[in-house]
């Protein structure tokens, strides 16, 4: 019998792999319903959502999309070791890599505009032994929260342990290695607090 199952397991796994990669590259609205229909059951929990060409999923159990959740070509979302949480109404951009594999938690508010490219990471290896190469040291992880009405720009890339205040808009290619407040314009590499957006 485990003999039995374990292959059963396997076959289970090929196919669904097999099917993954398959569905991921049917283009048009035939394709958008199909992904739709497949990773319904597959997510964690899910409403209403787009989901675009090439994309990849690893551990989608583990992942919740609220209401109106677009996901644009080629992004990887994986949640082997973590939770991923996206909020309503929220655009990610093409290319986009969040990743929570070897633990913690990524949180995506409401209404936030993710741009192309961004990187969001909640592990770091570890590399103080230095009798023992760093690929065999682990990993240390925290974090990620991303507040309601945030805008990531282009190849941004999130550290973990970071929390964007709600309103903060983080500029192209910076790095964010500590918590921005909320309504700040931050730039650079690492990331600081340029201005505030201030309502008119």
């Amino acid at each position: 019998m485990p003999k039995f199952y374990n292959f059963f397991l396997i076959v289970a796994c090929e196919l669904d792999a097999f099917f993954s990669a398959l569905i991921s590259f049917i283009p048009g609205r035939l394709g958008n319903l199909l992904r739709r229909i497949f990773y319904k059951c597959k997510f964690r929990s899910s409403k209403n959502f787009l989901i675009g060409t090439g994309c990849k999923f690893c551990s989608p159990f583990n992942m919740t999309l609220n209401n109106s959740v677009s996901i644009g070509n080629n992004s990887y979302l994986d949640a082997n070791g973590g939770l991923i949480e996206i909020g309503e109404n929220v655009s990610i951009n093409m290319n986009a890599h969040i990743n929570a594999s070897c633990g913690g938690l990524i949180s995506i508010g409401d209404n936030c505009l993710i741009g192309p490219g961004v990187l969001m990471r909640t592990a770091n290896h570890n590399f103080s032994m230095l009798n023992k190469p760093i690929r065999n040291q682990g990993h240390n992880f925290s974090d990620i929260i991303i507040e309601d009405d945030c805008w990531i720009g282009a190849n941004a890339i999130i550290l973990k342990g970071v929390r964007i205040g709600s309103g903060a808009v983080i500029g192209a290619g910076s790095v964010v290695t500590k918590n921005i407040p909320s309504m700040a314009v931050a730039v650079g590499s690492p990331a600081r607090v340029n201005h505030f957006r201030h309502k008119k």
